[in-house]
């Protein structure tokens, strides 16, 4: 492995599917594509090898810095063909610094899901690798990024903490009468879009996360196209939706021993 694992986290497996997923023969195609065009990228033969020379640098400095390489992928992210390769590299290249901010995060703030964290970290990584702030950049790039995951999660985290001492004092959102989900899909959806509602207004999604469940789970929509939507890829939609389910019924069970029936509205 890249970045070598030492438990079975969700950091963890999604770096084993990133790999896996470089090793396909269209992404390994598209990243010949890729350093055909490009001289700074030229003397790394695979994926992975550009991947260790990141997390690893040559002594000897026969390759390009760490700030060219990633000049070099930001200005390449533009190009929609080469959207998927450029997530799974740059996923897989600060790898190890999600892994061990999450691991703080999780000693600082027990109260907080380990996987909710990282989900957080890879939320906030792939937001700000398109960011305007950062591609005017030209020098610690890595650093920059590093900084911000690090910033970002902690206030973060002093909210969900806070969340999380509101709903054990006001406990979770109004169920609305569990349908016969069998029954009528329309009258289920509705109660489904009612219950988002009512999680939102509580605080337990953010705008942009209801309207992915919303998408997903509601409208129907695979995780490839939201992926062509939003520009993220469709590993890391299918685990940030798991990961808000997760979410969602652990707090729903905050004043209750059971999982509330409202869950089984979720469409597989």
């Amino acid at each position: 492995m890249v970045a070598a694992a030492k438990c079975k986290c969700h950091i963890c497996r999604l770096e084993t599917n990133l790999i896996a997923e470089l090793s396909l023969e269209a992404i390994s195609a598209q990243y010949r594509q890729l350093v055909d065009s490009s001289l700074v990228l030229s003397g790394f033969p695979t994926p992975l090898h550009l991947i260790q020379h990141l997390h690893f640098p040559d002594v000897e400095g026969q390759h390009s810095s760490s700030d060219d390489i990633l000049l070099e992928l930001l200005r390449l992210g533009i190009a929609p063909l080469l959207r998927q390769l450029w997530h799974c590299l740059l996923l897989l290249v600060f790898i190890p610094t999600i892994h061990r901010t999450t691991s703080q995060l999780s000693a600082t703030f027990p109260s907080l899901a380990r996987d909710d964290i990282a989900q957080h970290l890879i939320a906030v990584l792939l937001d700000f690798l398109r960011s305007r702030e950062l591609h005017s950049r030209r020098s610690h790039l890595a650093f920059t990024i590093a900084r911000r995951l690090r910033r970002s999660a902690f206030r973060w985290a002093i909210h969900e903490s806070r969340i999380a001492a509101i709903e054990e004092r006001d406990g979770p959102p109004t169920m609305h009468p569990s349908p016969d989900v069998s029954g009528d899909l329309f009258h289920a959806s509705v109660l489904l879009r009612q219950f988002l509602d009512d999680c939102e207004h509580k605080g337990w999604l953010t705008s942009a996360e209801r309207q992915m469940l919303t998408e997903s789970k509601i409208e129907g929509h695979s995780c490839r196209e939201l992926s062509q939507r939003n520009g993220d890829s469709p590993v890391a939609i299918q685990h940030r939706i798991h990961r808000l389910i997760d979410r969602l019924r652990r707090l729903a069970q905050t004043s209750s021993n059971s999982i509330p029936q409202q869950f089984e509205l979720f469409p597989k």
